[in-house]
């Protein structure tokens, strides 16, 4: 007689039933973005090469008398380049700073724009959002920092925070809301209307004497 056949656990296992998970988790999923700890800030420009080193004269010998003048000559202008290299080394950081500032406002001005319009919401609340989230997600920021590096994650990020804005501050109008709306615009032109044309066919009906009538009551009475 045959054994009866349990069923293995393998068979027995059933495969448990995931969450759905958000745009965004979906983003970080596929792209494979781990959380960093790092700020909303611009990211730092790359240090410059070193210059070459500059060729030296030769040394007099120290006992030569024009040796004395050669040493004053040498620290004087070594004191003035190391001058002029601290000012030009300062404004290059200025500069790069100031480049890196602008292309930073650039890029949140272009990822505002974007959110808004997919999201169909205000640009002020497309970039609240956007500035939020880089501040409580370090994933996102993750994308913003290397935005640069990975522009396919990054544009897949802001679909995704700007499907999230779109259901969370989207105003859905109720139709027949709509509707009383148009009804009432337009009950307010037919007034007007109606009431123009009842002013223009007061004086068409009126006599010659009687025109002249109404105009000198309407200048006595100012109106």
């Amino acid at each position: 007689m045959a054994e009866a056949q349990t069923p293995s656990t393998e068979q027995a296992a059933t495969p448990a039933a995931t969450e759905q998970s958000s745009p965004m988790e979906q983003v970080y999923k596929e792209y494979n973005i781990e959380e960093t700890a790092q700020e909303f800030q611009p990211a730092r420009p790359e240090p410059q090469p070193q210059a070459t080193p500059v060729y030296a004269p030769k040394v007099p010998d120290p006992f030569d008398p024009n040796f004395q003048n050669y040493m004053a000559q040498t620290a004087h202008s070594v004191s003035a380049l190391t001058h002029t290299l601290r000012a030009t080394q300062g404004q290059l950081s200025q500069m790069q700073s100031q480049l890196a500032r602008e292309r930073t406002e650039a890029d949140i001005a272009k990822a505002t724009e974007v959110i808004a319009k997919e999201a169909e919401v205000d640009p002020d609340v497309a970039h609240v959002a956007m500035e939020v989230r880089a501040r409580k997600d370090p994933k996102f920021l993750n994308i913003w920092n290397n935005r640069a590096k990975n522009p396919s994650a990054y544009n897949a990020a802001l679909k995704a925070l700007a499907k999230e804005t779109g259901d969370k501050y989207r105003v859905r109008q109720d139709p027949q809301l709509v509707e009383n709306q148009r009804a009432v615009k337009a009950s307010q032109q037919q007034m007007a209307t109606t009431t123009k044309q009842s002013d223009n066919d007061k004086w068409a009906d009126m006599t010659p004497a009687d025109r002249q009538r109404e105009i000198r009551r309407l200048i006595t009475s100012g109106g």
